[in-house]
This record gives structure tokens, sequence and C-alpha cells, in this order.
């Protein structure tokens, strides 16, 4: 309960901060593309600068969960929510406690590609003089893919940086051929957010592969706290 309240709490915080972060660039009037969806004041443009805010609402909740699990570890408490959760870990059988793991790694999942989906249609309904300001004309199903692409092949980079840019272009070519070629700076700075956001999610991935292994970590650290007896889970 204390996880899905923590979440929740998260998601506000983010969708408070983008918002503002939109407010800001709106009236100091940096960014053509925010500009122009103002301008313009239709359905299309609403729904795309929504779009943006909950990616952006996304990543700055996924940014505060790191720092909020990160920097608590430096000194460990052990409250009432550890024992339980200690507890239950110990008492659910592996089998049983790897598919709940599973199911909730693998909605995270479908959540990032609902996003991806959203990004490309709302991109491909945006107005043009709102596209032109990005990368240009593209239909919905090409926007989805290329974004997903660029997303997994930014997440590489990220990944393999240490190889430098010589070494690294055949690799990240066989996911994306052509990448995006931004047409103005607001297309530079979006490029870099879907690379980041395919950065999360190709951790995602990686954290719902490793699911066992995560289980038998949480066991072992399980096992290292002393519930009390009879405590409700």
């Amino acid at each position: 309960m204390l996880g899905i309240i923590n979440l929740v709490r998260r998601m506000i915080e983010g969708s408070i901060l983008s918002i503002l972060i939109i407010a800001v660039v709106a009236i100091l009037g940096v960014s053509e593309t925010i500009n122009t969806l103002l301008a313009e004041r239709n359905v299309a443009s609403i729904l795309f600068l929504l779009v943006l805010a909950i990616v952006l609402a996304d990543l700055i909740g996924k940014f505060i969960s790191i720092l909020s699990a990160t920097f608590p570890d430096l000194i460990p408490v052990l409250n009432e929510d550890d024992v339980k959760r200690a507890s239950l870990i110990q008492r659910m059988r592996p089998g049983q406690t790897v598919a709940l793991l599973s199911g909730a790694y693998g909605a995270r999942l479908l959540m990032f590609l609902i996003i991806f989906a959203l990004m490309g249609t709302s991109y491909a309904f945006a107005p043009k003089p709102v596209q032109q300001t990005l990368f240009g004309d593209m239909g919905a199903m090409e926007a989805i893919w290329t974004f997903l692409r660029e997303g997994i092949a930014g997440s590489v980079g990220y990944f393999l940086f240490f190889l430098g840019p010589d070494h690294l272009k055949p690799i990240t070519s066989v996911i994306i051929a052509e990448p995006l070629a931004p047409s103005t700076v607001d297309g530079d700075i979006f490029l870099v957010g879907i690379r980041v956001y395919g950065l999360a999610f190709a951790l995602s991935i990686l954290r719902t592969l490793v699911t066992p292994i995560i289980y038998v970590r949480a066991r072992g650290r399980a096992g290292k706290l002393s519930a009390p007896a009879g405590t409700a889970v």
C-alpha cells in the first residue's frame, strides 16, 4: 500500500514540476515549439502539449524516485514497512514472488510502450508548423516506430559511450539506420528527451529480465531482518 502511495505522490510531484517548467518556458518565450503550440490553440496542439507534460512528469518522477531510493540507503532505517515486507517475502513461495514482480515490471514496460505510442500519435496529428520546429512531417506509425527506435538506440549509446562515436555508430545504425535530424534547437532537446526516456525503458527491460536475481537478493536481505511474531502484513 505504501508503494502505491509513494508512486502516486511521485506522479503528482512530477506533474506539478512539469507544468511549472512548461509554463516558465512559455512565459519566457524561449521555445519555438511551445510558442507555436500555444498559438495554434486547437485539439491537436493541446494533445501534443499534454503528452509532452506527461513524458516530462514521468521523467521527473523517476528522477525523484532515484533520489529518494538512493540517499536514504546511505543511512539505512529499519521501519515497520521493511519488517512487513521482509515477513511477506519469507512466507511467499519463490514462484509466487517472481510472478508478482514480473507482472509489476511487465506493467511498467507496457506503460513505456503506451507513452511512446502517445508521443508518436500526438506528433503525427500536431499542426504542421509544430512538426517543422522538430523533425518534419511524419505519419503516426512512422513517428511511433522512429521514436521507439531512437529511444533504444540512444540507451545503447549511453550504455556504450566508452566505445567512442566511430565504434558506436555501426551498433546504433543496426537499430535505426537514419537517425532523426532535428530542424531546430527544440528538436535537439526533444531528441535528447526521447533518448533519456529510452534509457529508462531499457533499464526497465533489464530489471524485468533479472527478476529472479532481484528475488534472491531480496530473500537474502529479508532473512537478515527479524520480523516480530504475529506482525500483520
